[in-house]
């Protein structure tokens, strides 16, 4: 299995900088996700490591063998476009099997049948094989694109989007069918997309990427509960963060995080109080809590913050209540069968140890560790 690294990638579109000194390495047999918003250099990324587009400066490494003057062929590279890129006078079968009949492949046609057969009921095709893309719809394309890449058995998987055009069903039946899959088992994949979900169900680790540089690199885990600074808290997670100006105040027996907007204080433990002070935090902070991360306090008289509910709509299967604390206003996550009236009175709780910590100034997380 090949292990990919990038150093110090630099790359411009007249004059435009996409790339900016990235830098990253995938572990062995790896499910590598790029994740960020439009711009950041996702695709620009892939294209690169495939050989599509020449890097202005840094290298491309497969096991440690530089690869920027190999040629795109010959770099065992498999790479799923979000634009499908199929033959339009192909069949879906013929547009399957084609990279298995290239030359200098030996497989017969009984095994060209097994393993389009395989890839194709995984991903729900096969009764399309007589079709041609004309006659596809655009999820049934992207599939068929996603397809003809895992057929041909890369040493590398690139790919780009592709789930991006298919309806909702499908796309969790097909993230569910990744984690089974023997053949992305069996090989590094870099995954890029704009959506959270799809990185942290499928990620092995993920790699938060924006304009052209990475900022964070971690397990699902890591990216959701301790993100690097509030650049990556808001991109992972919805409903989003809340995000809260607080100030530390503390004496010899409590501590607390006082937020002066919302006429409330959350308690802050001994312990979490004493890491701060060991990385000198301001005492001006901005908290941030997950709307998961906060409940409602049965008995109001006793509750962290006292407020009004706002507005309450279905999330799935769970509810999204926004509520008003003075001047600001909070999202939290509750029970969809709860019925909550417009303006009722409610009190809230909030998991002190999920509470995430940034400086107001440079965004970063105060208590973020690499390791």
């Amino acid at each position: 299995m090949t292990v990919v690294a990038v150093r110090n990638l630099v790359k411009s579109y007249d004059g435009a900088p996409a790339l900016n000194d990235l830098n990253f390495e995938t572990r062995d047999g790896e499910f590598f996700v790029l994740l960020g918003p439009s711009g950041a250099g996702k695709t620009t990324t892939l294209k690169v490591i495939a050989g599509l587009e020449d890097p202005d400066a840094g290298e491309v490494l497969f096991d440690g063998k530089r690869m920027n003057a190999v040629a795109p062929n010959l770099r065992s590279v498999g790479m799923t476009f979000e634009s499908y890129a199929l033959y339009p006078h192909f069949t879906v079968y013929e547009n399957l099997a084609n990279s298995l009949r290239a030359p200098g492949r030996k497989h017969s046609e009984s095994d060209i049948r097994r393993r389009v057969d395989q890839i194709a009921k995984m991903l729900k095709i096969d009764h399309l094989y007589d079709r041609r893309p004309g006659e596809l719809s655009g999820g049934q394309k992207q599939r068929v694109s996603l397809g003809r890449t895992m057929v041909g058995e890369p040493s590398v998987y690139l790919l780009d989007e592709p789930l991006s055009h298919v309806d909702a069903k499908i796309r969790f039946d097909l993230r569910i069918q990744f984690h089974r899959l023997e053949t992305l088992q069996n090989c590094t994949s870099i995954y890029v997309t704009h959506d959270y979900v799809e990185a942290l169900s499928l990620g092995d680790r993920i790699a938060i990427i924006d304009h052209g540089q990475i900022v964070q690199i971690g397990n699902p885990k890591q990216i959701y509960y301790t993100p690097k600074n509030v650049f990556v808290a808001r991109l992972v997670g919805q409903p989003h963060i809340n995000l809260l100006d607080a100030v530390i105040e503390s004496d010899a027996s409590t501590a607390s995080l006082r937020v002066p907007q919302g006429d409330f204080s959350i308690p802050l433990a001994a312990d979490t109080l004493q890491k701060l002070e060991n990385v000198d935090a301001p005492r001006a902070i901005t908290v941030g809590i997950r709307p998961i991360d906060i409940a409602l306090e049965p008995d109001r008289d006793r509750a962290t913050a006292k407020v009004r509910a706002d507005v309450f709509e279905p999330f799935g299967s769970l509810g999204l209540l926004a509520v008003k604390a003075q001047d600001i206003y909070l999202e939290l996550l509750l029970d969809s069968e709860l019925e909550v009236e417009p303006d009722a009175p409610l009190g809230l709780s909030f998991r002190e140890d999920r509470l995430i910590f940034f400086d107001r100034q440079s965004q970063q997380n105060l208590l973020w560790n690499e390791d």
